[in-house]
Protein backbone atom coordinates (compact mmCIF):
# COMPACT_ATOMS: atom_id res chain seq x y z
CA UNK A 1 0.00 0.00 0.00
CA UNK A 2 1.19 3.46 -1.41
CA UNK A 3 1.91 5.65 2.26
CA UNK A 4 0.69 9.04 2.09
CA UNK A 5 3.19 11.94 2.12
CA UNK A 6 1.84 14.53 4.55
CA UNK A 7 1.81 18.47 4.07
CA UNK A 8 1.29 19.95 7.34
CA UNK A 9 5.32 19.42 8.48
CA UNK A 10 6.38 21.16 5.29
CA UNK A 11 7.60 24.68 5.85
CA UNK A 12 6.72 25.64 2.49
CA UNK A 13 5.53 23.74 -0.80
CA UNK A 14 6.28 25.00 -3.86
CA UNK A 15 5.11 24.42 -7.63
CA UNK A 16 7.43 25.15 -10.68
CA UNK A 17 5.03 25.21 -13.32
CA UNK A 18 6.80 25.51 -17.07
CA UNK A 19 4.69 27.84 -19.68
CA UNK A 20 6.25 28.01 -22.74
CA UNK A 21 5.05 31.64 -24.61
CA UNK A 22 6.09 32.93 -27.83
CA UNK A 23 7.58 36.23 -27.35
CA UNK A 24 8.48 37.60 -30.81
CA UNK A 25 10.08 34.73 -33.57
CA UNK A 26 10.69 32.08 -30.97
CA UNK A 27 9.50 30.09 -28.08
CA UNK A 28 10.42 31.27 -24.40
CA UNK A 29 10.50 29.59 -21.49
CA UNK A 30 8.64 30.96 -18.34
CA UNK A 31 8.79 29.68 -14.79
CA UNK A 32 6.21 30.66 -12.65
CA UNK A 33 6.73 29.36 -9.03
CA UNK A 34 3.56 29.05 -7.12
CA UNK A 35 3.99 28.74 -3.13
CA UNK A 36 1.34 27.35 -1.45
CA UNK A 37 0.42 25.07 2.46
CA UNK A 38 2.98 27.62 4.06
CA UNK A 39 3.36 26.57 7.96
CA UNK A 40 5.94 28.32 10.23
CA UNK A 41 7.09 26.53 13.32
CA UNK A 42 7.47 30.11 14.94
CA UNK A 43 6.45 30.95 18.27
CA UNK A 44 3.67 33.24 17.87
CA UNK A 45 4.40 35.37 20.96
CA UNK A 46 7.85 35.68 19.57
CA UNK A 47 6.69 37.85 16.71
CA UNK A 48 4.46 39.38 18.97
CA UNK A 49 7.05 40.25 21.29
CA UNK A 50 9.58 41.06 18.20
CA UNK A 51 7.27 43.65 16.37
CA UNK A 52 5.73 45.32 19.47
CA UNK A 53 6.76 49.30 19.90
CA UNK A 54 9.34 49.47 22.81
CA UNK A 55 7.53 51.14 25.88
CA UNK A 56 9.08 54.33 26.56
CA UNK A 57 10.74 55.22 29.53
CA UNK A 58 9.60 57.61 32.66
CA UNK A 59 11.94 60.51 33.02
CA UNK A 60 13.26 61.56 36.21
CA UNK A 61 14.21 65.38 36.29
CA UNK A 62 16.64 66.50 38.56
CA UNK A 63 17.02 70.42 38.57
CA UNK A 64 20.46 72.30 39.53
CA UNK A 65 22.07 75.07 41.68
CA UNK A 66 19.99 77.49 44.01
CA UNK A 67 17.19 76.19 41.68
CA UNK A 68 13.64 73.91 41.76
CA UNK A 69 11.16 71.48 40.35
CA UNK A 70 9.34 74.23 39.23
CA UNK A 71 12.82 75.13 35.83
CA UNK A 72 10.77 71.94 34.79
CA UNK A 73 7.16 73.58 33.97
CA UNK A 74 7.92 73.98 30.18
CA UNK A 75 9.03 70.25 29.51
CA UNK A 76 6.63 68.78 31.81
CA UNK A 77 3.95 69.71 29.01
CA UNK A 78 6.16 68.49 26.23
CA UNK A 79 6.71 65.62 27.52
CA UNK A 80 2.88 65.01 28.32
CA UNK A 81 2.09 66.08 25.07
CA UNK A 82 4.37 63.39 23.85
CA UNK A 83 3.12 60.64 26.37
CA UNK A 84 6.24 60.47 28.06
CA UNK A 85 5.90 60.07 31.88
CA UNK A 86 7.89 62.73 34.12
CA UNK A 87 9.04 62.89 37.91
CA UNK A 88 10.77 66.13 38.80
CA UNK A 89 12.24 65.80 42.31
CA UNK A 90 12.31 67.98 44.90
CA UNK A 91 14.52 66.76 47.67
CA UNK A 92 13.42 65.99 50.73
CA UNK A 93 16.10 64.51 53.07
CA UNK A 94 18.52 67.14 52.35
CA UNK A 95 18.66 70.97 50.79
CA UNK A 96 16.50 71.26 47.84
CA UNK A 97 18.42 74.04 46.08
CA UNK A 98 21.88 74.34 47.61
CA UNK A 99 22.55 70.54 48.83
CA UNK A 100 25.59 68.63 48.11
CA UNK A 101 25.25 66.38 44.86
CA UNK A 102 26.10 63.31 47.59
CA UNK A 103 23.46 63.92 49.66
CA UNK A 104 21.29 64.29 47.03
CA UNK A 105 22.75 60.95 44.84
CA UNK A 106 21.04 59.02 47.85
CA UNK A 107 17.81 60.22 47.69
CA UNK A 108 17.85 59.71 43.78
CA UNK A 109 18.30 56.12 44.77
CA UNK A 110 14.65 56.61 46.45
CA UNK A 111 12.94 58.26 44.20
CA UNK A 112 14.22 56.50 41.05
CA UNK A 113 12.67 52.95 42.91
CA UNK A 114 9.31 55.34 43.49
CA UNK A 115 9.30 55.39 39.89
CA UNK A 116 9.84 51.87 39.01
CA UNK A 117 7.08 50.82 41.48
CA UNK A 118 4.74 53.54 39.82
CA UNK A 119 5.38 53.17 36.28
CA UNK A 120 6.10 49.03 36.20
CA UNK A 121 9.59 50.04 34.29
CA UNK A 122 12.90 48.52 35.56
CA UNK A 123 14.95 51.38 33.92
CA UNK A 124 14.14 55.46 33.74
CA UNK A 125 15.94 57.95 31.77
CA UNK A 126 17.83 61.10 33.86
CA UNK A 127 17.82 64.71 32.58
CA UNK A 128 19.71 66.91 34.44
CA UNK A 129 20.34 70.67 34.17
CA UNK A 130 23.31 71.81 35.47
CA UNK A 131 24.52 70.94 38.63
CA UNK A 132 21.53 68.00 38.88
CA UNK A 133 23.47 66.16 36.09
CA UNK A 134 26.42 65.89 38.61
CA UNK A 135 24.06 64.10 41.10
CA UNK A 136 23.60 61.66 38.98
CA UNK A 137 26.41 61.28 38.24
CA UNK A 138 27.33 60.65 41.74
CA UNK A 139 24.05 58.25 41.86
CA UNK A 140 25.29 56.46 38.80
CA UNK A 141 28.77 55.77 40.17
CA UNK A 142 27.64 52.88 42.06
CA UNK A 143 27.18 51.44 38.96
CA UNK A 144 23.57 50.74 39.10
CA UNK A 145 21.36 49.30 36.40
CA UNK A 146 18.50 51.30 37.05
CA UNK A 147 19.13 54.39 34.16
CA UNK A 148 19.19 53.84 30.44
CA UNK A 149 20.17 57.38 29.72
CA UNK A 150 20.90 60.37 31.39
CA UNK A 151 21.18 63.72 29.19
CA UNK A 152 22.80 66.39 30.95
CA UNK A 153 22.40 70.11 30.08
CA UNK A 154 24.36 72.75 31.08
CA UNK A 155 26.62 70.30 33.47
CA UNK A 156 29.80 71.90 34.74
CA UNK A 157 31.30 68.49 34.72
CA UNK A 158 34.48 69.94 34.66
CA UNK A 159 33.71 72.45 37.02
CA UNK A 160 33.23 76.30 36.39
CA UNK A 161 35.63 79.24 37.42
CA UNK A 162 33.01 81.47 38.59
CA UNK A 163 32.14 78.92 41.47
CA UNK A 164 35.62 80.05 43.05
CA UNK A 165 34.10 83.48 43.29
CA UNK A 166 32.00 83.33 45.92
CA UNK A 167 30.62 81.04 48.82
CA UNK A 168 26.58 81.16 47.99
CA UNK A 169 24.28 78.18 48.49
CA UNK A 170 26.49 75.96 50.22
CA UNK A 171 27.80 73.21 50.10
CA UNK A 172 26.36 72.65 46.88
CA UNK A 173 28.58 75.93 45.12
CA UNK A 174 31.34 73.24 46.52
CA UNK A 175 30.24 70.69 43.86
CA UNK A 176 31.11 73.17 41.36
CA UNK A 177 34.38 74.01 41.62
CA UNK A 178 37.07 72.42 39.32
CA UNK A 179 38.57 69.66 41.02
CA UNK A 180 35.31 68.77 42.67
CA UNK A 181 34.57 64.98 43.89
CA UNK A 182 31.62 64.92 42.06
CA UNK A 183 32.84 65.98 38.78
CA UNK A 184 35.24 63.25 38.76
CA UNK A 185 32.67 60.20 39.79
CA UNK A 186 33.15 57.19 37.76
CA UNK A 187 31.04 56.36 34.46
CA UNK A 188 28.75 53.60 34.83
CA UNK A 189 28.87 51.41 32.33
CA UNK A 190 25.43 50.63 32.29
CA UNK A 191 24.32 54.00 31.37
CA UNK A 192 24.52 56.17 28.48
CA UNK A 193 26.00 59.55 28.93
CA UNK A 194 24.53 62.59 26.70
CA UNK A 195 25.37 66.08 26.67
CA UNK A 196 23.46 69.66 25.20
CA UNK A 197 25.63 72.78 26.05
CA UNK A 198 24.90 76.35 25.93
CA UNK A 199 27.04 78.41 23.23
CA UNK A 200 25.52 81.93 24.02
CA UNK A 201 26.11 85.14 22.91
CA UNK A 202 24.53 88.32 24.76
CA UNK A 203 24.16 89.96 21.53
CA UNK A 204 21.78 87.96 20.13
CA UNK A 205 19.85 87.54 23.48
CA UNK A 206 18.13 84.03 23.99
CA UNK A 207 18.47 85.06 28.32
CA UNK A 208 15.87 85.92 30.15
CA UNK A 209 16.25 88.85 32.83
CA UNK A 210 17.11 87.10 36.26
CA UNK A 211 19.07 87.33 39.52
CA UNK A 212 22.08 85.31 36.99
CA UNK A 213 21.73 87.98 34.58
CA UNK A 214 24.76 90.36 35.88
CA UNK A 215 26.82 87.31 36.46
CA UNK A 216 25.80 85.55 32.79
CA UNK A 217 27.42 88.71 31.36
CA UNK A 218 30.41 88.58 33.42
CA UNK A 219 31.00 84.58 32.79
CA UNK A 220 30.50 85.19 29.14
CA UNK A 221 33.34 88.08 28.99
CA UNK A 222 35.57 85.65 31.14
CA UNK A 223 34.85 82.21 31.05
CA UNK A 224 36.62 80.43 28.05
CA UNK A 225 34.89 80.74 24.65
CA UNK A 226 32.41 79.31 24.03
CA UNK A 227 30.17 79.10 26.77
CA UNK A 228 26.67 80.04 27.89
CA UNK A 229 27.67 83.02 30.71
CA UNK A 230 27.92 80.20 33.68
CA UNK A 231 29.92 77.41 32.17
CA UNK A 232 32.23 76.97 29.39
CA UNK A 233 31.40 74.15 26.60
CA UNK A 234 34.25 72.74 27.27
CA UNK A 235 33.03 71.61 30.87
CA UNK A 236 30.10 70.31 29.61
CA UNK A 237 31.92 67.71 27.06
CA UNK A 238 34.59 67.23 29.50
CA UNK A 239 34.70 63.18 29.17
CA UNK A 240 35.33 61.46 26.44
CA UNK A 241 32.48 59.14 26.85
CA UNK A 242 29.88 62.00 26.54
CA UNK A 243 27.91 62.03 23.46
CA UNK A 244 26.68 65.40 22.32
CA UNK A 245 23.37 66.44 21.18
CA UNK A 246 24.19 69.48 19.92
CA UNK A 247 24.61 73.11 21.19
CA UNK A 248 22.23 75.85 21.61
CA UNK A 249 22.21 79.55 21.47
CA UNK A 250 20.83 80.08 24.94
CA UNK A 251 22.38 81.39 28.31
CA UNK A 252 22.51 78.96 31.25
CA UNK A 253 19.73 80.05 32.64
CA UNK A 254 17.65 79.68 29.42
CA UNK A 255 18.77 75.74 28.48
CA UNK A 256 15.50 74.36 29.01
CA UNK A 257 13.77 75.93 26.13
CA UNK A 258 11.63 73.58 23.59
CA UNK A 259 14.59 73.96 21.30
CA UNK A 260 16.43 72.18 23.40
CA UNK A 261 13.75 69.62 24.96
CA UNK A 262 14.24 68.71 20.25
CA UNK A 263 17.68 67.93 20.85
CA UNK A 264 17.06 65.18 23.76
CA UNK A 265 13.96 64.32 22.55
CA UNK A 266 15.00 61.26 20.04
CA UNK A 267 17.13 59.91 23.56
CA UNK A 268 13.62 60.28 25.16
CA UNK A 269 11.84 58.05 22.96
CA UNK A 270 14.41 55.13 22.55
CA UNK A 271 15.52 55.75 19.12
Amino acid sequence: MMKTIGIEPVIASVIIVMIITGIGSGPFLSIVVITYGQRSNTNSSAVIESTAPKKILPVLLIHGYLSDAAIWNKWQDLLKKDGIPAFPITFQQSDDKCGSAADHAKELSKKIEEIKSETGQNRVNIVGHSKGGLDARVYLADRTSNVANLIMIGTPNAGSPLAQLNNICSPALYDLKPGAADTLAKMNPNTKYHTIAGNWNPGVGNCPLSLFWPIEQIGYNNLPKPNDGLVPVSSVESLGYFHSLGHTNSCHTNLLSEYEYGLARDVLFGK
